[in-house]
């Protein structure tokens, strides 16, 4: 008996063990070959994509982007996988028939040629599968037939090198996106103007992408401060606040030309200023980033 006719067996009596519903009567199965085996890799420091092509059915992806959970995508090509549960399990090599498939996660899927897509530990422990010479499969319904079975593995045959670049990609990218950095707001007690052990760390995160990514253009620097006292003190304080934030970011590197620095006093509160826990809201420097392709 051939290895892929073994590999079909195997699968089909995995997905029945792990399936609740009736035994399908037929098995698809998509994988590349010893010979059409790729991994890919792409990225730089703001994402990592390892990308698998699954001949006649598409391309798996592990992506990690900065500042966000790893997760794994299967994009097909066309309706394949129909409207039911899909399930992502983690099958043992076969020169290793004791061990027993893993079911990683079992999710609901709409159909109509959509991605599969997990993400945080699972796709974690998809990796590591594959970093073990396990095969992943994820596995479901025909679209044309709920009685036939449609299983997509990804192959661990040329694996380890592109895994090792990954990683080193993993290695590199910021810490944050821009998503999580383009607004920040440095929150400031009564009458405070300087700058908390927090308050530094978060504005080091902000000039760090900035020193990395070009196409922010601008940062806006908003001195705030709440209702109380005079509004000339107000306007003073806010300007304090925020000349303390814009020298901290050029002492970080942060380019002049880049910061545009703002006070307002005791206008534009974000909230009422009506319980001590909003005032203290409103006692802020915020610091918004602006993209040159109009992001903001």
């Amino acid at each position: 008996m051939g290895i892929t006719q073994q590999l079909l067996i195997r699968t089909a009596f995995l997905f029945t063990a792990c399936v609740p519903f009736g035994y399908a009567n037929a098995l698809t199965h998509y994988q590349s070959g010893i010979s059409d085996s790729k991994w890919l890799l792409s990225g730089d420091i703001f994402s990592c994509n390892l990308t698998h092509p699954v001949p006649h059915y598409g391309e798996g992806h592990f992506i990690k982007e900065a500042g966000e959970p790893m997760k794994f995508i299967l994009q097909p090509q066309n309706e394949k996988l129909g409207p039911g549960q899909v399930y992502i399990i983690s099958q043992a090599p076969s020169w290793s028939p004791g061990l027993r498939p893993e079911t990683l996660e079992i999710l609901p899927y709409p159909g109509y040629g959509l991605t599969v897509e997990v993400g945080g530990k699972v796709a974690e422990r998809m990796l590591t599968s594959l970093d073990r010479g396990h095969h992943p499969v994820v596995a479901g319904t025909a679209w044309e037939n709920n009685r036939e079975t449609v299983e997509v593995g990804l192959s661990n045959i040329n694996f380890a090198p592109a895994y090792n670049e990954f990683r080193r990609c993993l290695s590199s990218l910021l810490p944050v996106n821009y998503d999580q950095i383009a607004r920040t707001a440095a929150l400031f007690p009564v009458n405070g103007v300087e700058l908390t052990d927090r308050m530094r760390s978060r504005l080091d995160l902000v000039a760090l992408y900035v020193s990395s990514d070009p196409s922010v253009e601008y940062i806006y620097i908003d001195g705030h401060t709440d209702p109380i006292g005079s509004r000339r003190d107000n306007r003073e304080l806010s300007k304090i606040r925020a000349e303390k934030v814009t020298a901290y970011l050029l002492e970080q590197g942060v380019p002049v030309g880049k910061i545009i620095s703002r006070y307002h006093g005791e206008r534009y509160p974000s909230t009422s200023n009506q319980t001590s826990q909003g005032r203290e809201r409103n006692r802020r420097v915020t610091i918004r980033l602006e993209r040159t392709d109009g992001d903001s």
